[in-house]
């Protein structure tokens, strides 16, 4: 008996271990007692957060992304307003007042003197309401700025980078509201921007404040009559040539599509315009660049532009293909305009004019474009030819002054050389240049010590600038920035386009794209990817948690979108496991087709963790030291998955794809650990 009892004791103490050596080998030691000190002594594993559509899982398990308001994580935005202008020296811009803050900014960047708007009533574009001269009362302080590392961050690898270059004038902004009071974004009762919240009831969902575009960017247009002309820019698009609406598309900002109905809007109430495109249409190389420059530009002349600009970006695609894409469609010369770049030499160049006069409203507008010194030795193409912007408008501004009323410069440069080059050519009344802020100013702005208007169009198309010129001594100009917001119905003109640009991404695929797989860095350690339901038998809660997130329905978000965008590798990296979130290619054993690796469907386990292959061949061993060296490299810290490169939520989560997205909002509903 006493030998049977001995045996049992010994046996039961020798399960007992194996079971904790198990434990312990699927996590590091000094991980185990760090997290038992914070969670009396259970380890804990924190995981899955960030990509696609997750940050806003509703409480049925459907992912719902985050709101596209100004308000949210830190980040406002400025209602619109109209700044009318005299033929005065520009002078310094005095503020006042409670303002809402215009776009993102990067932490100890001020804003670019940006005025702040008043909250306006509705009216008709034609309103008779006449402009208000500037009183004292009206004079506003200008908004604060915002504190270091406040709201979202841009995200470096997607491009978003500060401005450089000098700063610019701007004047005082007309106040038209009662008493003054300024218009900002949804506040609660503390007087704080609303922002997105967990609802208790749920703890899976997230509850949003109503969306309405005119309370967060304020009405346009206000207190204006009919112009005479309207002047209307555009640029720095970038290749968002729509929204990618996974975090709601009433939510976000810019598109062709927008654009195209703002711009329709102006003409349909009779009003003259003339329609600049300053350049950066695309960015990036590629296919998908390729066919993503050739749709711009032919939604470009659908919209009905006067004249474009190419920049930097632009410039680098193939000599053929620019010659194919801006050749002009009809007997009329060429849309884009340039006088420093020409397609193979200045002699030859038959497809792009040094010029424009374009006659609108009975003024004549003359239009030329440069790209700056800077930039010109970043462009390594032998079918261009560049000039110096200062030797060439030496050449075309006195042909401007001959032939037109109004000269205007599309400066695809630096601020400083822009500014420099107006100085040195005072006829131009306005500016616009592509280095400035991520938003267009709220108020009208002045080159320095000139009297030329200065235009900014903001990043990534979500803005536009429109000028509308009166034959009145006393107030000649007004200045509108322009949010595309929701407010603007899609073009049906441009969905059409939308639709054929995602069939041809389909009919190409990912080998016609020329989209290659890369191994994964962190291969040799983790091994290749497996899929989620490979996690489910082991990891049953932290799988619960992912399956009634939003991460498990992203791919069906793209599959639900209008049109469809399940086959667009810019969609597909942060919908599927096993890409790489900001360089849209697959790593190798990551997604390729919903038939081909339906397992990696949806932003999974791996998405935050990294292939799992390696641990799951481990855990069917019996090598103690491999299976803790597996296990401890999926491990995902709630700091890594805030701030690391690797492992941030933002990678997906940035501004351009949830703008709204606050980590400590979202974190609780991907939050999970193990025991």
């Amino acid at each position: 008996m006493l030998h049977f009892h001995g045996s049992a004791l010994r046996t039961a103490i020798l399960f007992s271990v194996l079971v904790g050596l198990a434990v312990l080998g699927c996590r590091p030691a000094s991980e185990y007692a760090d997290r038992g000190a914070q969670t009396g002594g259970k380890e804990t594993v924190p995981s899955s957060s960030g990509s696609s559509t997750g940050e806003t899982p509703k409480q049925s398990g459907e992912g719902d992304a985050p709101a596209r308001s100004g308000s949210a994580s830190g980040q406002s935005a400025t209602p619109g307003g109209s700044g009318w202008v005299t033929e005065t020296q520009p002078n310094p811009g005095v503020s006042g007042g409670q303002a809402a803050q215009s776009g993102w900014i990067i932490p100890d960047q001020p804003p670019f003197s940006a005025a702040p708007q008043v909250e306006q009533r509705p009216q008709p574009l034609d309103s008779p309401k006449s402009a208000i001269p500037l009183s004292a009362s009206q004079v506003a302080e200008a908004p604060a700025e915002r504190a270091p590392g406040q709201g979202p961050l841009p995200n470096p690898l997607r491009g978003n980078e500060i401005p450089s270059g000098g700063q610019a004038v701007s004047p005082p902004q007309v106040s038209d509201s009662p008493g003054g009071l300024s218009a900002i974004p949804d506040r609660n009762e503390q007087g704080t921007p609303s922002r997105p919240s967990v609802s208790p009831a749920s703890n899976r969902r997230v509850e949003r404040p109503p969306f309405d575009p005119i309370k967060e960017n304020g009405q346009f247009f206000v207190g204006w009559t009919q112009p005479q002309l309207a002047l209307v820019f555009t640029g720095n698009q970038d290749g968002y040539f729509e929204p990618c609406g996974c975090a709601g598309k009433e939510r976000m900002k810019g598109g062709l599509s927008r654009r195209h109905t703002m711009i329709q809007q102006l003409r349909d109430q009779g009003w003259p315009v003339v329609v600049m495109d300053l350049g950066g249409l695309i960015k990036g190389f590629g296919k998908q660049t390729e066919v993503k420059f050739q749709i711009t530009v032919d939604a470009l002349r659908q919209i009905g532009y006067d004249a474009i600009n190419l920049g930097r970006n632009d410039l680098r695609l193939p000599a053929p293909l620019l010659l194919s894409v801006i050749a002009p469609t009809t007997g009329d010369r060429s849309e884009f305009v340039s006088a420093n770049v020409a397609l193979f030499d200045f002699d030859a160049d038959q497809w792009t004019s040094r010029f424009r006069v374009v006659e609108a409203g009975g003024k004549r507008v003359g239009v030329t474009s440069v790209l700056g010194k800077s930039y010109q030795g970043e462009i390594h193409n032998p079918d261009l030819s560049f000039r110096d912007p200062a030797e060439a408008l030496a050449k075309v501004v006195p042909q401007l002054k001959e032939q037109a009323d109004i000269l205007v410069l599309l400066a695809y440069a630096t601020r400083d050389e822009a500014f420099a080059l107006v100085k040195q050519f005072p006829d131009f009344a306005v500016l616009a240049v592509s280095d400035g802020p991520a938003e267009p100013p709220a108020a009208p702005q002045f080159v320095p010590d000139t009297n030329t208007m200065l235009v900014f169009v903001g990043e990534k198309g979500m803005a536009a600038v429109v000028l509308g010129i009166y034959d009145r001594p006393e107030q000649p100009i007004a200045y509108q920035r322009v949010i595309l917001d929701s407010r603007y119905p899609d073009s049906p003109v441009m969905k059409e386009m939308m639709v054929t640009y995602q069939a041809q991404l389909q009919a190409l695929g990912l080998d016609g794209l020329e989209i290659r797989t890369a191994p994964h860095p962190r291969r040799d350690v983790q091994g290749e990817f497996v899929g989620s339901e490979k996690c489910a038998s082991c990891h049953e809660e932290s799988y619960r948690v992912w399956k009634r997130s939003g991460h498990s329905k992203a791919w069906e978000t793209l599959v639900n979108l209008d049109p469809p965008r399940n086959f667009d590798p810019e969609c597909i990296s942060c919908h599927v496991t096993g890409w790489h979130p900001t360089r849209y290619f697959p790593y190798l054993s990551g997604f390729l087709s919903e038939d081909k690796t339906p397992q990696l469907i949806d932003v999974g386990c791996e998405s935050c963790h990294g292939p799992g292959g390696e641990h799951v061949a481990a855990e069917m061993g019996s090598d103690l030291e491999r299976q803790r060296r597996a296990a401890e490299a999926l491990i995902v810290t709630k700091e890594q998955a805030e701030n690391s490169e690797t492992h941030t939520c933002r990678n997906c989560h940035d501004l351009d794809n949830s703008p709204d997205f606050d980590f400590s909002t979202y974190w609780p509903l991907v939050e999970h650990y193990e025991k």
